[in-house]
């Protein structure tokens, strides 16, 4: 629909449902409920439109959600569920109640009782979202689902029976995968297959799923699940033929990588998070007198290739932890380690040679599938998020969807000064555990935002050695999250965080934190993503509360260093002032440098979207 007309539209119909409010308010629980059941059967029947009883269903979703919790959608809130009816993308302000404005318009979605999947960017946010979600839904007659990798197959089967089902994009798009795999499956058993599904009573022919037909998809933070998240596909792995870890390759691999010199034996991609081989040093691997031939099921020199990234590309800390003794992936974008991943080709296995502890075996994919692949399978898809406008061309070109902004209820008062700039990451950290201290006397609750586990147990250290009470939340307390989080707007709370405590984390705020300036948000690097900065700034100052943000950088960032070694070295030569700080003017380039890597990850999105491409118009060739 086009803005104008939107515009006219959305205006129409919220003028319509807030001029039932008192109408609807007059109902008795029982009536709600009847009146919603019997447009659910009117709508399932296609006898009726959802735009047709859209003011008079808004109103009463309205009522139902102030019921079941006490909040009163706002005019701007309910303008808000209004554009996630169309085909679109909604930016709503951090802070603004995503969460209230997703479960309402799941409750119009779930109408016609075909299945509405509301897609968030972690565990965290799913189960918290669902139970907000229950008890609004329950209003309405309506049923709510909540999906976990720790699930059994039927119990996944009845969450996505439900009316309406919570559950990361991430799990969504890997139950799909698993799906595809039993249909083939089940269709290469024929009559044995059949028979055995008879005998345990699965006579349906998709005993062995667990998703009915994908109806319909709304997806929170919609641009950190279809954009950053989006740069490599869904894989679901299974054991490789041949069994038994052969340990002793890798091992040899290893130690054939750290006796190679850089420049000479081998080339790093700083970028690209690549080794390359030299000619000189593939002569060199080769001449080992102790290669394990019989060990390889690929080339030796890619071994080694493997082992160069492990020890050089990829950090502990950074982007793995280790936990009970195995490799665990942490996602760059959310902090969060994921047990279920792992690296391919050989490279998951180099790693846990690094680190000393077991190798596991290595997998081949069974089934794949790209996020943007997925969520257009959809028969309807629309999202929100409070950082899209960035991004409205890609969600145009990959999704055919607008972004359509929507002003917040009360105007934002955060403030935002300079970032400060440093030569050296200790300079930085110095700055920022003084910045801390500074709150902290004052008793302002601070929240400090790092990129890595590394750098937050850093800062950790330096606040112990200074005296400064904290809690530290990164993927190796994710058990502590919820209390941690509920404290955090406490007056002379310190938190330090990863991105965990970034997009959708909501900080509460007593009346003596708000008097206090309210959350000082500290931002250390800047991410390879603005949007991704701009969602750890917004934890503070939401809902029109005060509060402020700032970012400390320095020459050391991962952003200079990957992106751009020569930058780097010229600010670790440009002289500062006593405490190592840069003029201010020098902020501008880490600005210019997210400009460029994002345009990087944006051709990278391209190059997925021709492979989609390809793969459609190969499959159309073989119908």
């Amino acid at each position: 629909m086009h803005p104008f007309f939107f515009r006219r539209h959305a205006a129409r119909t919220l003028t319509g449902a807030l001029s039932r409010e008192k109408e609807t308010g007059a109902l008795s629980d029982t009536e709600l409920r009847e009146r919603w059941s019997g447009w659910s059967f009117e709508v399932a029947r296609q006898r009726l439109r959802l735009r047709d009883i859209l003011p008079e269903a808004l109103a009463c979703v309205r009522e139902a959600a102030f019921r079941s919790s006490g909040l009163k959608a706002f005019p701007c809130q309910i303008e808000a569920v209004i554009g996630l009816t169309e085909p679109a993308i909604t930016e709503v302000a951090t802070g603004e109640g995503k969460t209230l404005v997703t479960a309402m318009a799941a409750c119009l979605f779930a109408l016609p009782r075909r299945g509405v999947h509301v897609a968030t960017v972690n565990t965290y946010l799913a189960e918290r979202d669902f139970e907000f979600a229950t008890p609004l839904a329950a209003k309405l007659g309506l049923t709510v689902g909540h999906i976990t990798r720790e699930q059994s197959q039927a119990e996944k089967r009845a969450a996505y029976l439900a009316d309406i089902t919570y559950g990361t994009g991430y799990d969504f798009g890997f139950d799909y995968l698993r799906d595809q795999l039993a249909l083939v499956k089940q269709a290469s058993g024929g009559p044995t297959l059949r028979l055995r599904n008879h005998l345990l009573g699965l006579d349906h022919p998709d005993a062995e799923t667990v998703q009915r037909p994908l109806a319909c998809a709304i997806v929170d933070e919609i641009d950190s699940v279809l954009i950053d998240e989006a740069a490599s596909p869904l894989v679901i792995a299974q054991a490789a033929a041949g069994g038994a870890v052969r340990p002793v390759a890798y091992e040899a691999a290893r130690k054939a990588a750290l006796a190679l010199e850089e420049d000479e034996g081998y080339l790093l991609d700083p970028g690209g998070r690549n080794a390359r081989l030299t000619e000189a040093g593939k002569e060199t691997i080769n001449r080992l007198p102790d290669i394990p031939w019989d060990a390889l099921v690929r080339p030796w020199h890619l071994y080694v290739k493997n082992a160069l990234n492990a020890e050089y590309a990829f950090h502990l800390g950074e982007h793995y932890i280790v936990q009970e003794g195995k490799v665990v992936i942490v996602d760059e974008f959310t902090g969060r380690a994921h047990e279920e991943r792992s690296w391919q080709q050989g490279l998951h296995q180099a790693v846990a040679a690094k680190e000393g502890v077991e190798i596991p075996s290595e997998t081949l994919t069974a089934a794949s599938i790209t996020r943007q692949r997925y969520f257009r399978l959809y028969d309807s898809l629309s999202g929100l998020t409070g950082t899209g406008w960035e991004s409205r061309r890609e969600f145009r070109h990959f999704f055919k969807l607008p972004v359509r902004p929507i002003a917040p209820h009360r105007p934002l008062q955060r403030l935002t000064p300079p970032d400060r700039v440093y030569r050296t990451r200790r300079e930085q950290l110095k700055s920022v555990v003084a910045e801390v201290w500074e709150k902290w006397e004052l008793g302002q609750p601070v929240l400090v935002g790092t990129r890595t586990i590394r750098v937050s147990e850093e800062i950790s250290a330096m606040l112990d050695e200074a005296g400064i009470p904290h809690r530290l939340l990164n993927a190796s307390q994710d058990k502590e999250e919820n209390a941690i989080i509920a404290g955090a707007g406490e007056p002379r709370s310190v938190v330090v965080a990863t991105n965990m405590a970034g997009r959708g984390t909501h900080i509460s705020l007593p009346r003596e934190s708000i008097a206090l300036g309210g959350l000082h948000v500290i931002g250390v690097e800047r991410s390879e993503s603005l949007r991704v900065d701009r969602q750890l700034a917004g934890r503070s100052a939401r809902q029109g509360e005060p509060g402020s943000a700032v970012f400390f950088l320095s020459a050391e960032d991962y952003l200079l260093t990957q992106f751009s070694p020569s930058l780097a070295k010229s600010l670790a030569a440009t002289e500062g002032d006593e405490h190592g700080r840069l003029p201010e003017t020098t902020a501008e380039s880490y600005l210019r440098l997210q400009q460029r890597v994002q345009m990087i990850r944006y051709r990278q999105r391209l190059e997925m979207e021709k492979r989609d491409q390809w793969m459609d118009q190969t499959r159309k060739s073989l119908a």
